[in-house]
């Protein structure tokens, strides 16, 4: 049980060092989700999540042109 525990925590703090270092090159400005995203969620749900993110993008862009 505690080594599943920390096993969990060991996997977590590599996707934090992982996003920290996605940061600071400058991932942000060319990625929709830092990596880790793309461990913690399935195929189906990246790409629904991406959907909905890009909709509302859309959505508001059409608000600034009205």
């Amino acid at each position: 049980m505690i080594k599943g525990v920390i096993e969990k925590v060991i996997f977590r703090i590599k996707l934090k060092r992982m996003d920290d270092w996605w940061y600071c090159t400058g991932g942000n400005c060319f990625g929709l989700f830092p990596p880790s995203f793309y461990y913690t969620h399935t195929e189906e749900e990246v790409r629904r999540i991406t959907d909905e993110a890009l909709e509302r993008l859309r959505s508001m862009i059409k608000e600034l042109e009205d």
